[in-house]
C-alpha cells in the first residue's frame, strides 16, 4: 500500500508518494496555499494539492489511486481539531481516498522530519516564520507563526514588506536614503517609487510578492547599507526573542536544545543566519541539519498514524 506526505506552503505545495516501509515512488509539486479563511483558500486548497499529488503519481507510472495513509502538514490550520482541518480533510478526501489522514500545522510536520520524532525543535524562516519544539513529555511548543498580516517577524515576507516600508519613508524624506530604492525600482521595473504601491497592492502580490524581495535586503545589506543592516539585524533578533520564548517552554534543563534551521530565507537571504547565529550564541542551543525535508515528515506522521513501522521507513528514507 502507498502513502502521500504532504507539505503546504504559502509558497508551494509538494507531495511525495511512497511506500509504508518508506521507499520513495514519486514525487510532485503544486501551487502555494491561502490561508483556508480567506477569500478563495479553500479552492486553492483543492488545486495546490491536486496539482501535487497528480504530478507524485505520475512520477511513479502511476494513475491517482487510494492509498493507506496522507500525511499533511498544512499553513493556516492551527491544529489537528480545527475548522480548517477538517475542511482540508474532507477536500483531501475527495481528491484521493485513504484510510487514515494525519493533518496539523506545517511547522509539526517540518519538527517531525527534522527530529524524527525525538525531543527538540525547529525555528521556519521562509515565506512566513514559525518556532515549534516537541518537549520530552511529548508537548508541543509553539512561537510565533500568527500570520504575514500581523506576524511571521523575521520571515522573507516580514523582510519584504520592512524594504518597501524602507523606500516609501526614504521617498517621503522621513528615512534615510537606502540601495533599497533603486533595487525595488529594478526589481519591479519602475522608474518612480509611487508606481510601486500599485504594484504591491495588487490583488495576486501577496505574501509571495513580499517574500521575493527579501534577498534584496541582504544584497543591500551586504553593500553597507546602514537601511538594509538595521532591517536584517531587527529580523534576526526578533527570531532570536522567538528563541528565546521557546527555550523557557522546553524541558531542556540539563543538556543543548537541538535546534533546526528550515526555511528558504536562511539560505537565500545574506547576512541573516549569521546575524540570528549571533544573536542565540549565549543560549543553550545546539543547531542541527534537519535531518528529514517537511514533507516526509507528514508522511512519517502518517505512516505512524496507521501503525506501521515508521522508525523502519524513516531509516529507508534516509538511506535512499
Amino acid at each position: 500500500m502507498y502513502v502521500l506526505g504532504i507539505d503546504g506552503g504559502q509558497t508551494a505545495t509538494k507531495c511525495v508518494l511512497l511506500t509504508l516501509d518508506g521507499h520513495t515512488l514519486g514525487m510532485g509539486s503544486g501551487g502555494g496555499l491561502l490561508h483556508l479563511a480567506a477569500e478563495g483558500g479553500a479552492l486553492r486548497l483543492r488545486q495546490s494539492l491536486w496539482e501535487a499529488i497528480s504530478a507524485a503519481f505520475a512520477a511513479a507510472n502511476l494513475p491517482v489511486q487510494s492509498v493507506r495513509a496522507i500525511g499533511l502538514g498544512l499553513t493556516g490550520i492551527e491544529r489537528a481539531e480545527a475548522p480548517e482541518a477538517h475542511i482540508a480533510r474532507a477536500i483531501v478526501s475527495e481528491l484521493v481516498s485513504a484510510e487514515e489522514i494525519w493533518i496539523e500545522n506545517d511547522g509539526v510536520a517540518a519538527l517531525i522530519g527534522a527530529h524524527l520524532g525525538a525531543a527538540g525543535a525547529i525555528a521556519i524562516s521562509g515565506t512566513g516564520s514559525i518556532l515549534v519544539g516537541l518537549r520530552h513529555d511529548g508537548r508541543i511548543v509553539r512561537v510565533g507563526g500568527w500570520g504575514w498580516l500581523v506576524g511571521d517577524e523575521g520571515s522573507a515576507v516580514w523582510l519584504g514588506k520592512a524594504a518597501v516600508q524602507a523606500v516609501f519613508h526614504t521617498e517621503d524624506g522621513v528615512g534615510a536614503p537606502t540601495l533599497l530604492t533603486a533595487l525595488l525600482q529594478q526589481h519591479f521595473g519602475v522608474r518612480e517609487v509611487r508606481a510601486i504601491k500599485r504594484l504591491v497592492y495588487a490583488a495576486d502580490f501577496g505574501a509571495r510578492g513580499f517574500a521575493a524581495l527579501a534577498p534584496l535586503i541582504g544584497q543591500a545589506a551586504a553593500q553597507a547599507d546602514d537601511v538594509a543592516q538595521s532591517i536584517l539585524a531587527e529580523g534576526a533578533t526578533a527570531l532570536a526573542h522567538a528563541v528565546q520564548a521557546l527555550y523557557r517552554a522546553m524541558d531542556f534543563t540539563d543538556q543543548p536544545l537541538p535546534l533546526a534551521l528550515i526555511g528558504g530565507a536562511w539560505e537565500h537571504v545574506q547576512g541573516l543566519r549569521e546575524r540570528f547565529e549571533r544573536a542565540i550564541c549565549q543560549l543553550p542551543i545546539r543547531l542541527s541539519a534537519p535531518a528529514l525535508p517537511p514533507l516526509y515528515g507528514a508522511a512519517l506522521a502518517a505512516i505512524r498514524a496507521c501503525g506501521a513501522d515508521w522508525q523502519r521507513a524513516a531509516q529507508h528514507i534516509q538511506a535512499s
